[in-house]
């Protein structure tokens, strides 16, 4: 009896420092959230030990106490929160050399936007840019290119038919978990060409679900005439002074956040808070901490602080360069994926459509002289995988 309540004791504990409320931190969701006894965290701990992982990697206290303004924090003073590393002042010596191989990518964002409104126009651009933000993480720009191209196709097919249309209202009142475990168990809702849209090659479906679902909704509250200019306001009001989002949000996590909004509005900033969004993601680690392993750089990612201690490094030193946020990280993005992978690895849409066009016995020079090339590339593209 003594020995249990000892046991007790140390699992009541170790549940109160731990603050006993936790989140499953998703790079891609980042919104699963799940109650864990202390006992059950221990439990827990030890698989992952077993494994010679960490379970901090993929749980993240949600703390009762209320959230700290980090977004309004400078840099230095970041560097006082506890669990952020400080960045080695000895990355600058290589600035100069990302710049110079990434230069010409630094205005990505904004003919990024211009080209795909003035393919596709206000109401459908908008929805394509979302859902390239939306099925950017772990996904190569050919491979991100492919499933926002197919699921595009895939809604816009629903949308005109009405017994699709009532069909894909009805999938968004399901809560993503159990909407995917009916999608693997029963092959629920694949006649509609969203869906099919969604999962062709897709190996990671059940982690974009939750986005594509709360998009949807967003889409059918604006009666599926969803303006750049309401997306942006819809989107953008979930954040915190902290730099987390709100349990509404549209979009998360915070990296998928920032893209969707560079994407639809390369300019644009927070004005109550001061901020401005910058697409924090592995390569910006690996720029950020060369020294670090991808586990430990995802680890970080996932924490609020850290990430807004990258962002607000990389508005720092756009200002330095004479260049806005986005800017400076596209540059930076560009330049760090040619020095590690080659100038052959995918760092922009051309080669990426190139690369879809191929897989289908086409030549990207068969295409350049049509009218209106990314939009015939992305209708191509889109309905070769719904089909």
């Amino acid at each position: 009896m003594i020995k249990l309540k000892k046991l007790l004791n140390e699992d009541t504990k170790w549940a109160r420092e731990r603050r006993k409320r936790f989140r499953m931190v998703n790079e891609t969701t980042g919104d699963i959230e799940i109650q864990l006894t202390g006992k059950q965290l221990k439990e827990l701990d030890k698989i992952f030990s077993d494994y010679e992982s960490d379970l901090d990697q993929v749980i993240d206290v949600k703390l009762q106490e209320a959230d700290v303004d980090y977004t309004k924090m400078s840099a230095s003073q970041l560097e006082e929160v506890k669990g952020v590393l400080k960045v080695d002042g000895s990355i600058m010596e290589g600035i100069d050399e990302l710049l110079e191989l990434g230069g010409d990518a630094k205005n990505w964002y904004a003919e990024m936007n211009k080209t795909i409104l003035d393919a596709f126009g206000d109401t459908e651009g908008t929805m394509f840019l979302i859902l390239l933000a939306i099925f950017s993480p772990r996904n190569t720009l050919s491979q991100n290119f492919k499933l926002a191209a197919q699921t595009f196709r895939g809604i816009k097919k629903d949308l005109k038919d009405e017994a699709s249309k009532a069909k894909l209202e009805k999938m968004m009142e399901i809560d993503p978990t159990t909407l995917y475990k009916m999608m693997k168990s029963e092959d629920a809702f694949k006649d509609l060409a969203t869906v099919r849209g969604l999962i062709k090659g897709n190996m990671g479906v059940n982690t974009y679900l939750p986005n594509i679902l709360r998009f949807l909704k967003l889409l059918k509250s604006k009666g599926y005439q969803l303006s750049r200019e309401d997306a942006v306001k819809e989107i953008a009001r979930h954040i915190k002074p902290s730099g987390a989002l709100e349990d509404t949000t549209v979009i998360s996590a915070e990296k998928v956040f920032s893209f969707t909004l560079n994407l639809l509005d390369p300019n644009y900033s927070f004005e109550e808070l001061g901020w401005v969004p910058v697409t924090m993601d592995t390569w910006m680690a690996s720029f950020f901490y060369p020294q670090l392993d991808k586990k430990q750089k995802s680890k970080l990612l996932a924490k609020t602080p850290s990430y807004v201690y990258m962002a607000r490094l990389t508005q720092d030193l756009a200002s330095k360069y004479g260049m806005t946020p986005p800017e400076f990280q596209a540059a930076i993005w560009v330049g760090k994926i040619k020095k590690t992978k080659g100038e052959g690895y995918d760092n922009t849409f051309l080669t990426a459509i190139d690369k879809n066009l191929k897989k289908l016995n086409m030549k990207i020079d068969q295409m350049k002289n049509a009218n209106n090339f990314f939009k015939q590339a992305i209708a191509v593209v889109g309905e070769s995988g719904i089909r």
